[in-house]
Formats: C-alpha cells, sequence, structure tokens
C-alpha cells in the first residue's frame, strides 16, 4: 500500500491491517519452524545413512574374513584322500601292448 493510502484509511482500518500482518507473520514464523525442524530431520537422516553406509563396509570386511575362517576349518576337517593300493603288475604310466 503507497503511503496516501495509508494517510487516509481510518484508526480502525490501520489496526486491521496491523492485525492482518500479525497474523500472517505468526503462520509464516510457525511454518518456518516446521521446515527447519523437517530439515534438521533430514540433515540426521543423510548422516546416519553415511554412518551405515560405513558399517555395512566394515561388516562385509568382517563377513569376508569369517567366511574365509569357515572355508579353512571346514577344509581341515575333511580327511585327506589316502592313495589307492595298486597290484604289483601294474605301473603308473600308460600301458603299452605290443
Amino acid at each position: 500500500m503507497d503511503s496516501r493510502k495509508l494517510r487516509k484509511s481510518s484508526r480502525q482500518e490501520l489496526l486491521e491491517m496491523l492485525l492482518d500482518a500479525t497474523e500472517e507473520n505468526e503462520q509464516l514464523r510457525k511454518e518456518n519452524s516446521e521446515l527447519k525442524q523437517q530439515l534438521e530431520s533430514r540433515r540426521l537422516l543423510c548422516e546416519q545413512s553415511g554412518s551405515l553406509a560405513e558399517a555395512a563396509l566394515k561388516l562385509s570386511g568382517i563377513f569376508e574374513a569369517a567366511d574365509e575362517a569357515v572355508k579353512i576349518y571346514q577344509a581341515s576337517l575333511q580327511p585327506e584322500p589316502k592313495p589307492e593300493p595298486q597290484p604289483a603288475g601294474e605301473q603308473d604310466g600308460p600301458s603299452e601292448q605290443s
């Protein structure tokens, strides 16, 4: 509103404009506060996601090491295959018959 209209406005009109402006100001402050809270919660979520991703990477390394240890343990439990005894007349190489 320009200054001429403000000067010509009655006291009642000025008070109503002031009341409207005050109510709008309060509403905007409340909205601003809510948006700040949402922003902060998203920031925390992003930080936690980064932390969770790092933890998952570290855990995957632990799981890989544990998996390797299990394979080694399982291999140690299996008996070594014993060579079968061969009859005295047979040779290890291919037989040549004439």
